[in-house]
């Protein structure tokens, strides 16, 4: 869980306040902005305007292994689609912020539709930031080609 602080009355967690801290220096041509922190395998959703973002959701996710990092930087999100397959695997709601980068589901059978590996909180993935499906359908519906996304 980390180290506990109070703020505002409530109590958060370490990783949650930081990268609150970080958003707040960055400018997105939409209304929301999104942060991933590799270390933490955490995705932060927030709303507003810079210098006044709010914490909207706080996911856990699975970004790259040490092997096959997610890239970090400044990106904004792009295209979007319903699946795409990978090997036996099929990855859903995926939301491209760079290149090959993208958010997706965690990943499901192709041939039969079972979850094969829903692990989230580790680093996992071949680069990409992997999101419950849930998650991942909610940036997807939500989230407009713009945003910025802020990987560190």
């Amino acid at each position: 869980d980390g180290y506990r602080l109070q703020a505002n009355g409530a109590m958060i967690v370490t990783e949650q306040y930081n990268m609150s801290i970080r958003a707040q220096s960055y400018s997105s041509s939409t209304s929301y902005l999104i942060l991933v922190d590799r270390a933490a395998c955490k995705v932060g959703i927030f709303t507003g305007r810079q210098g006044a973002w709010n914490f909207l959701y706080f996911w856990d996710c699975a970004p790259g292994t040490a092997a096959t990092p997610t890239v970090s930087g400044v990106f904004t999100v792009q295209s979007k689609g319903y699946y795409f397959d990978s090997g036996s695997s099929r990855c859903y709601w995926y939301t491209q912020f760079y290149g090959n980068y993208l958010f997706h589901s965690v990943l499901y059978s192709k041939y039969t539709g079972d979850l094969v590996d829903g692990r989230v909180g580790i680093p996992l993935s071949h680069g990409c930031v992997r999101l419950v499906i849930g998650n991942a359908k909610w940036i997807y519906d939500n989230i407009p080609s713009g945003t910025k996304v802020v990987v560190y």
